[in-house]
């Protein structure tokens, strides 16, 4: 995943990436419930691939804009070199102190 962390001339630090898919809950340790997990879980797994060749044949990509960590901003971008692109765009908009602005959400 492009991933790239500046420093505003304030000295904060700004992270601005690609937004691929939330976490995974993982390992219960209780059988039955990993169980009902993974037969939750398996339909998205199978749909996966097909999800993936979307974005490469010209879905849109998420580009999530974090402060010290803290999201303030995300765009949607379609292509994945466009979305590279605008990645490095935000990071050098914020290297130079004018970041882009995002309405609060």
């Amino acid at each position: 995943m492009a991933k790239v962390t500046v420093t505003d001339p304030s000295g904060e630090e700004w992270t601005v990436g690609r937004w691929w898919l939330s976490g995974f809950p993982g390992d219960t340790g209780i059988g039955l419930i990993d169980m009902i997990i993974f037969l939750i879980v398996l339909p998205v797994l199978l749909a996966w691939p097909f999800w993936l060749a979307s974005k490469w044949l010209g879905a849109r990509w998420s580009i999530v804009v974090e402060r010290d960590g803290k999201k303030v901003g995300e765009e949607k971008v379609r292509g994945w070199r466009k979305s590279g692109e605008r990645i490095n765009e935000i990071a050098g908009l914020v290297q130079a102190g004018t970041p882009p602005q995002y309405a609060a959400a």
